[in-house]
């Protein structure tokens, strides 16, 4: 949404003090926005202060909202707003209040369409990750390779091999320059890879020994350091990259965890796993916070009890929405699930698979939940009102879905070998 150059008139002397350069006017904008939102990678930072701050503005208009309610814009004039005092905050305010007026415009309808069918693997497509640039998509499979695609043109640039079994999670790091792997097995080797994304070579493996059982998935931290990986052995590994030492094990979970992600912010880890338990963890301390869809582990008798209760299935994918409050869970025997991520209670409940929900995953400016599950379909929703706003289908079990940094590509991958590229267009 364009902002009136009215109203950017009126921000650049409020704002020229707080953005005279680029260390300065990164260290507002990340702690506006995290350090992840897309629209950080748009903006021009080593430029005059004014050409700066109208570029910016322009940009942040066009992102949106940050979370629900919440423009981006308005998230950068609140962090300057606890700066400041007396006739200053009063001006902040009244441009507060002028931007969310013009931001206020009724939102289009959309439809998601289908304008591209990925062929190259074999077997089921177990993961599916986009570059931070959104320019590569990286596919896993169960045929135990990965496959780097361009993502605009749908053109396969490189297939890696070295995996001994199947592939179960793919991720890139933060600058996209690294691509990381896990597999199910192996011997003789380590079932965690990093990659080269530009050449396609193997970079390092992580934890070689004589036999490595699975590795369900893995996460790189929003600062790049730390890559998570969830584990068989009921067991969250934090590998320090730099060494490619493991740094620390968080212990908690009852069997194989099958999900991790980190907040935008980097301020709490999520997992999910067989036990049907998610939880929430300072992974830098390594305290675990909340345990939700279990009793806690100190509740001894309760957490021995639910293990061998099955009433609340696996959880086979967790998320957090972009501004870091809330979590989404999808599993067996459960419909999609929201939760507080700072109270651990369950805010909305989802109805509209009819089966195992394999992936959930927000959208990047907070605004739409995209979920696959085994009816062979994709659903987009609505999360805050917990509308269903359309559905989307594949010829077998949908296992992974994501959106690009944009949001206006969404990718799915399914156990009939294909991925799908969908695209958001105006109705």
């Amino acid at each position: 949404m364009a902002i009136s150059s009215n109203i950017i008139q009126k921000l650049l002397p409020l704002l020229r003090p707080y953005l005279r350069d680029k260390n300065e006017r990164r260290a507002y904008l990340i702690r506006a926005l995290g350090t992840n939102t897309p629209v950080l990678n748009r903006l021009v930072w080593d430029v005059s202060v004014d050409v700066f701050i109208t570029d910016m503005v322009e940009k942040l208009g066009e992102f949106g909202e940050i979370h629900p309610g919440q423009p981006a814009l308005c998230a950068l004039l609140n962090v300057i707003r606890e700066e400041v005092n007396g006739n200053r905050k009063l001006d902040i305010d009244e441009l507060l209040l002028q931007v969310n007026q013009e931001l206020k415009t009724p939102t289009p309808n959309f439809v998601w369409k289908g304008v591209q069918t990925l062929k190259g693997h074999s077997e089921l497509v177990r993961s599916v990750a986009i570059s931070p640039n959104g320019q590569i998509l990286a596919s896993s499979s169960n045929d135990q390779t990965i496959k780097l695609w361009n993502l605009p043109t749908g053109k396969l640039l490189y297939t890696l091999a070295g995996h001994s079994s199947m592939v179960t999670s793919v991720a890139f790091s933060p600058d996209g320059k690294t691509l990381a792997s896990a597999s199910n097995l192996a011997v003789g080797d380590g079932n965690i890879k990093l990659w080269n994304v530009e050449t396609g070579t193997l970079q390092q493996t992580l934890d070689k020994g004589l036999l490595n059982l699975r590795v369900s998935c893995v996460t790189f931290s929003p600062d790049g350091n730390t890559l998570a990986s969830g584990n068989i052995d009921a067991t969250i590994k934090l590998w320090q990259l730099n060494s490619g030492r493991l740094d620390n094990t968080l212990k908690g979970h009852g069997w194989d965890v099958n999900s991790v992600a980190f907040s935008r912010n980097g301020k709490i880890l999520v997992s999910g796993g067989l036990d049907g338990a998610i939880k929430i963890w300072n992974w830098r301390t390594g305290e675990l916070l909340h345990t939700l869809n279990r009793p806690s582990p100190s509740d001894i008798i309760g957490s021995l009890v639910s293990w061998f209760d099955s009433s609340v299935g696996v959880i086979w994918s967790v998320a957090i929405s972009p501004d870091g409050q809330m979590i989404a869970s999808g599993g067996s025997e459960q419909p999609i699930m929201l939760w507080n991520s700072e109270t651990g209670k369950l805010v909305r409940i989802l109805t509209g698979h009819s089966g195992k929900v394999y992936s959930v995953t927000f959208s990047p400016n907070g605004k739409l939940l995209a979920s696959g599950g085994d009816d062979n379909t994709l659903r987009i929703w609505n999360y805050q009102t917990g509308e269903l706003l359309q559905t989307l289908e594949h010829l077998s079990p949908v296992y992974c879905v994501t959106f690009s940094p944009d949001g206006q590509t969404l990718v799915s991958g399914s156990a009939d070998s294909t991925i799908k590229l969908w695209r958001i267009h105006g109705s």
